[in-house]
C-alpha cells in the first residue's frame, strides 16, 4: 500500500531540487533590439569592494566588510534615484 501512496513534494524540497540543478531563478534581463543591456533585476553590484569579497572566500559571513559594501551600494542606488526622480520632475 505504501508504494501506491505518493508523498507530495514539500516546496522546500523543491527548491533543494531546483539548487542542486544550479538554476538561477528570479532574474530578469532585458536587451535592446541592438543586443544592449537595458535592464537586469536582481541589480548587479558596482562597488568595487564587491568584487574584492568575491575573490576571497572566507570560513563565514564578514559583517564588517558586507556593511561597507552595503554603504558603497548605497550611494550608486541613492545617485539613480536622484537621477529618476530628476527625469520625473522634467
Amino acid at each position: 500500500s505504501s508504494s501506491k501512496l505518493k508523498k507530495k513534494a514539500t516546496k522546500t524540497q523543491e527548491a533543494k531540487k531546483i539548487l542542486k540543478k544550479k538554476f538561477k531563478v528570479n532574474t530578469k534581463i532585458v536587451f535592446t533590439e541592438d543586443g544592449e543591456l537595458v535592464q537586469q533585476w536582481p541589480p548587479v553590484q558596482k562597488s568595487s569592494l564587491a568584487n574584492v569579497d568575491e575573490e576571497d572566500e572566507a570560513d563565514g559571513i564578514n559583517l564588517n566588510k558586507v556593511k561597507e559594501i552595503l554603504r558603497e551600494e548605497d550611494k550608486f542606488d541613492k545617485e539613480e534615484y536622484r537621477k529618476k526622480i530628476k527625469e520625473k520632475h522634467r
